[in-house]
């Protein structure tokens, strides 16, 4: 095959047109959790292809076809719903047409046909259009709430996306439209970019709003467990002040009951204390006030709805964790469990495994469950009727584990779900102290 000069520079610019498809990526798409060697390998294939679809078929509906699903391939390097991967691939493939459009139209006045090859060979365009899109690139980069954009409802997606589906329908009809000027299709591809700026620029707001009524919200619930755990530890302390009280009374009556030798009412009264005593069932007593504290609370609340519990508890007295962020580990995984377990008619069961070995916090809970579970992505959703304010426990924990170098594993099969959560927590300077 002879190479003309058009398709060195057209294989060499996408080189960089291929970085820009990365940085456009990007823009929609957080990388932390990106496997590299194979991100780098998708964007290498993404090369190849193109440049050989372009130096073999050059017909621009084939290009838009190859190119959008290149895209789609591209998208699946990043952790994302469908949603979301659907809004960057049209916004990708919009943006970077529209540029194209314009610059080539502008620089070489030549109207398109998209189900033929074109004739167009300027090679110092293929420099100029890399330039502007990366250009534009960069501006848009410029719109950080897009990553965090899950929380956009559908009924706000469905308008979002409809803008750009709506763009490459019109723009695609322009083409096709025998009576009208270069002028006006450059004008009308103009205002269409223009349109979608915007409409960009309203998502990325739309989703800072949301992402600030979620923080808002999850604020909220972690003060809600902060107080209820503040009061569970009072309740506590006034318990405990109150057995200290009694049990001087106690033993006083003992004394005068054995002095006066009254050896039967004496094992009557410390019978009646053992009970008393008895009554007050501890499900947890490992040591460490703070999961004690937050585990018989919660099991006491189990116990009630007749929950079986199955404890294996293994913790230091100690460990340098605030009992804020424990609360919120234990206690959104525990609500999440009985939400769960109280559904059942039969085989109401939890099981909770807490261990702590060398700096290493792991905590299972499994419980048994009737119903769809439901999952977008990698991202397991809430089922409760009211999801402006449920389905955020989850999160909560995620932001606590981020501090932790911690990692939470869901998993199910068709009758038990499955909750490990893994963290790294140092033992506390006081403890053994």
């Amino acid at each position: 095959m002879d190479i003309s000069l058009y398709n060195l520079v057209y294989i060499i610019t996408n080189i960089f047109g291929t970085y820009i498809i990365y940085k456009f990526m990007s823009v929609f798409f957080n990388r932390k959790e990106v496997n590299r060697k194979i991100e780098l390998l998708s964007y290498l294939g993404y090369f190849i292809m193109i440049t050989i679809v372009y130096l073999f078929i050059k017909i621009p509906v084939v290009m838009m076809i190859c190119n959008i699903s290149a895209f789609i391939g591209l998208s699946l390097n990043y952790k994302a719903n469908i949603k979301k991967r659907i809004l960057a691939v049209t916004y990708i493939y919009l943006i970077s047409m529209c540029v194209e459009i314009i610059v080539i139209i502008l620089l070489s006045g030549m109207r398109f046909t998209i189900f033929s090859e074109n004739e167009y060979s300027i090679s110092y365009s293929l420099i100029v259009l890399k330039v502007v899109t990366y250009i534009v690139v960069l501006v848009l980069g410029k719109f950080v709430n897009v990553k965090h954009s899950e929380s956009v409802p559908m009924s706000y997606w469905v308008c979002i996306i409809l803008m750009p589906v709506s763009s490459l329908y019109i723009i695609l009809i322009l083409f096709q439209t025998q009576d009208i000027m270069l002028l006006q299709v450059i004008v009308g591809i103009i205002f269409m970019l223009l349109i979608n700026f915007a409409t960009f620029y309203l998502f990325d707001r739309t989703s800072e709003t949301l992402s600030n009524k979620m923080e808002a919200a999850l604020l909220t619930k972690q003060n809600e467990y902060y107080n209820e755990q503040f009061n569970l530890m009072r309740n506590s302390l006034k318990s405990t002040r109150q057995i200290k009280h009694d049990l001087i009374n106690h033993l006083t009556v003992i004394y005068s009951l054995v002095h006066d030798n009254e050896i039967e009412h004496s094992l009557d009264h410390i019978s009646k204390m053992l009970y008393t005593i008895g009554e007050k069932k501890e499900h947890a007593h490992s040591g460490n006030i703070i999961v004690d504290s937050i585990l018989n609370f919660k099991l006491q609340e189990l116990e009630q709805k007749n929950i079986k519990i199955a404890l294996d508890l293994n913790v230091p007295e100690e460990m340098d964790i605030p009992s804020f962020d424990m609360t919120i580990i234990l206690g959104n995984l525990l609500d999440n469990a009985v939400s769960a377990v109280c559904k059942l008619t039969e085989e109401r069961y939890i099981n909770i495994i807490i261990k702590y070995d060398r700096g290493r916090f792991i905590l299972n809970i499994d419980n048994p469950f009737e119903g769809k579970i439901a999952k977008e992505d990698d991202t397991f959703l809430t089922t409760k009727e009211d999801k402006a304010n449920h389905g955020i426990g989850l999160q909560s924990i995620k932001t606590v584990l981020a501090k932790y170098n911690g990692t939470i594993d869901i998993s199910h099969n068709e009758k038990v779900f499955s909750v490990t959560l893994f963290m790294y927590i140092e033992l506390s300077e006081s403890n053994g102290c």
